[in-house]
C-alpha cells in the first residue's frame, strides 16, 4: 500500500487547475512523475520536523511534529500532519459534519465538512452547490423538511469514495490495488490533478515490482469501465497483463 500527499495547501484555491487535461506522457510507463507520492508510513514514523533558515535547513527538537520556518524578523510554525489528522478524524463524526453523501447500491453513508470540501475542490463546490439549490426549492415547496444536506453518489464504490473524500478533506490517502481505480477516476473528475498522477505512478511501480498486483487493479478498473478513466485504466493494465502474470495469479490463488 501506498499513500499519497497532496502538494496543494488546504486552503488554497489558486493550486485547483481543472482545465488541465491529462497527457499521454503522464499515462506512459516511460515517464517519472513529481506527484508527491510517498511510501505508506505512521505518522509517528515521521522524520524530525525542522525549519529554514536562508537556503539552510536546521532540526526542530520541538518533539511535537512542529515545522518552523524563520524569515526575517517572525518565526513561522506550523503542524500540517496533526491537522490532516484531525481533519480525517472529522469524518467519522457525524455531528460535525453538514453534508452526508450516500453511495452505491447499499447506501453507505459517507460524511464531510462542505466548505473543507468546496474550498479544496471547485468540481466539489459546484456539485455541493447544486444539491443544496435542489433542496432549497423543495424547501419552497414545502416537500422536504431535511436539515443536513444528503447527495447520492452511484457510480462509485463506498470505501473508494470514502478514499476520495478523505483525501480532498485531508490531502493524504493510501492508495492500493483494489482502490488505485476509483481514485483515478475520482481525481479526474473533481480536478485533484496531484491524485491523478500519484495513481498513474503507482500503477507504474506495479508494473516494474510486483507485476501479480496488476489483474487486481484490472479487475477494480472494470468496475469503472463506465468511466474514461476507468476505461483508460483497463486497456493500459490489458497491455501490460502477461501470461506468466496470469499464471501466477493463478497459482497463488489455488
Amino acid at each position: 500500500m501506498e499513500r499519497a500527499e497532496s502538494t496543494a495547501r488546504l486552503v488554497d484555491n489558486d493550486q485547483l487547475d481543472l482545465h488541465n487535461e491529462q497527457s499521454e506522457s503522464e499515462v506512459s510507463f516511460d515517464v517519472g512523475f513529481s506527484s508527491g507520492y510517498e511510501s505508506s508510513s505512521d505518522v509517528s514514523d515521521a522524520e524530525p520536523s525542522a525549519y529554514h533558515h536562508g537556503d539552510s535547513q536546521v532540526e526542530a527538537d520541538d518533539g511535537v511534529g512542529l515545522e518552523c520556518d524563520v524569515s526575517g524578523s517572525h518565526v513561522k510554525y506550523q503542524n500540517t500532519s496533526a491537522l490532516c489528522d484531525h481533519l480525517k478524524y472529522i469524518m467519522s463524526m457525524p455531528d460535525l459534519c453538514d453534508v452526508t453523501f450516500i453511495v452505491g447500491p447499499t447506501r453507505v453513508p459517507i460524511y464531510g465538512v462542505k466548505a473543507i470540501l468546496s474550498t479544496r475542490s471547485r468540481v466539489m463546490y459546484q456539485l455541493i452547490l447544486k444539491n443544496e439549490r435542489a433542496v432549497s426549492e423543495a424547501k419552497k415547496s414545502r416537500k422536504t423538511r431535511q436539515s443536513r444536506l444528503t447527495i447520492e453518489v452511484n457510480k462509485y464504490q463506498p470505501e473508494d469514495f470514502r478514499k476520495i473524500v478523505q483525501f480532498i478533506h485531508c490531502g493524504s490517502v493510501d492508495i492500493d490495488s483494489r482502490s488505485v481505480a476509483g481514485l483515478l477516476c475520482g481525481a479526474k473528475q473533481f480536478g485533484l490533478d496531484d491524485l491523478r498522477r500519484a495513481c498513474w505512478d503507482y500503477v507504474r511501480r506495479c508494473s516494474q515490482t510486483r507485476p501479480q498486483s496488476l489483474m487486481t487493479i484490472q479487475r477494480g478498473a472494470n468496475q469503472y469501465i463506465h468511466h474514461r478513466y476507468g476505461i483508460k485504466l483497463f486497456t493500459k493494465i490489458q497491455h501490460l497483463v502477461t501470461p506468466t502474470t496470469k499464471r501466477v495469479v493463478t497459482e497463488t490463488t489455488v
